[in-house]
C-alpha cells in the first residue's frame, strides 16, 4: 500500500520537471511525402447542349436569311464608344472636313467709317443674273446667313460660280458699290427638299473630264456622300447622274453605286441608280445627285 502511494507521488513530481525541461524545445514531427501517383478519371460527364446557337446573330446575316438595320446604330455607337475603335465601320460616319455647302453660308460685310443709311447685297451667277438680294437699313450686320436659296426659293446650281456685289447708300441716296472680293463656287450642296434630303455634287469634282474614271482626290467627297446617306437614310437612296451623254451617265451611275456599296450597309433594294442625260448640257453642270428618302 505504501509503495503504491509512492509511485503516484513520483509521477506527480516528475511531470512538471519533464514539461519544464521540454519548454521552448518541443518539436512537431513532419512527414515528407515524395513521389507521385497517377489517377485516371474515367467517369462520364453529362453532355448538355445549349438551347441556342451563340453564332446565330452573325450566321443569319452572312447567310442572307435576314437583315438587321438600325437607324439609331450610328448615333448610339458614335456616342458611346471611342471613334478609334470604329473608324472603318460601314455604320459610322467617316471623320472629315466637310466640302459640301450645308444649309448656311456666312457672308461677311465691309465696315464703314461714314454713316450708312441703307445697304443692298446682290448675289449673281456667272451670267450676271441676280439670283438673291438682301437689303437693310442702317449699318449692315457683321455677317449674314444665306441658305443657298434664290429669291424664287430654288436651290443654287451645283458647279456654278456666284459673285457678291455690295452697295451702301448714304443719307441722300448716293450709292457706293463694293464688288465682292469673294467668289462662291458651289462644288456640292446638301439640303432638305420636302420629305427628301438631296446631296448634289458637281461631276467635275468626282470624275475626270468626259470620263467614267474617278479623280484621284474624289475619295473625301465620296466619303461625305456616304456620311449624308448614313445621317438621313430611312428607306432608300436613289443616285441620279446628269451628263450630256447617255453612256457616260450610265457609267457614272455604275461607278458611284460601287463606291457607295463599299461604304454603306443598306437593306436589299435600298440603293438605286437612274442615269439622266441631257443633250447639250454644259460640262460644268454635269452632276451626281443623291435623293435620300
Amino acid at each position: 500500500m505504501g509503495d503504491h502511494h509512492f509511485q503516484i507521488r513520483s509521477i506527480i513530481v516528475l511531470l512538471p520537471l519533464l514539461l519544464f525541461a521540454q519548454e521552448g524545445k518541443h518539436i512537431i514531427g513532419e512527414e515528407v511525402i515524395k513521389g507521385e501517383k497517377k489517377k485516371i478519371i474515367d467517369e462520364k460527364k453529362i453532355e448538355v447542349i445549349p438551347p441556342f446557337n451563340p453564332g446565330e446573330p452573325i450566321d443569319t446575316i452572312l447567310a442572307g436569311e435576314r437583315y438587321i438595320f438600325d437607324n439609331e446604330l450610328y448615333n448610339t455607337i458614335d456616342r458611346l464608344n471611342a471613334p478609334i475603335l470604329y473608324l472603318h465601320s460601314e455604320y459610322l460616319k467617316v471623320p472629315l472636313v466637310s466640302r459640301l455647302f450645308k444649309r448656311v453660308i456666312y457672308l461677311f460685310f465691309p465696315t464703314f467709317e461714314q454713316t450708312v443709311s441703307s445697304w443692298k447685297l446682290e448675289i449673281s451667277d456667272s451670267q450676271g443674273n441676280t439670283v438673291r438680294t438682301f437689303t437693310g437699313r442702317g449699318l449692315p450686320p457683321t455677317r449674314l446667313e444665306w441658305d443657298g436659296r434664290t429669291d424664287e426659293g430654288d436651290m443654287v446650281i451645283t458647279g456654278e460660280f456666284y459673285n457678291l456685289i455690295f452697295t451702301a447708300y448714304d443719307a441722300i441716296g448716293n450709292p457706293t458699290r463694293i464688288p465682292g472680293g469673294r467668289v462662291l463656287w458651289i462644288r456640292g450642296i446638301s439640303y432638305q427638299e420636302g420629305s427628301s434630303h438631296i446631296v448634289s455634287i458637281a461631276g467635275s469634282e468626282l470624275f475626270k473630264k468626259n470620263s467614267p474614271h474617278l479623280r484621284a482626290d474624289a475619295t473625301e467627297l465620296l466619303d461625305e456622300m456616304a456620311n449624308e446617306v448614313k445621317t438621313y437614310f430611312s428607306k432608300e437612296v436613289v443616285v441620279y447622274c446628269y451628263t450630256q451623254s447617255e453612256p457616260l451617265s450610265s457609267q457614272w451611275c455604275r461607278r458611284i453605286r460601287e463606291e457607295l456599296e463599299n461604304r454603306l450597309v443598306l437593306p436589299p433594294g435600298g440603293l438605286k441608280v437612274s442615269p439622266r442625260f441631257i443633250p447639250g448640257l454644259e460640262p460644268k453642270f454635269s452632276k451626281v445627285e443623291l435623293v435620300i428618302h
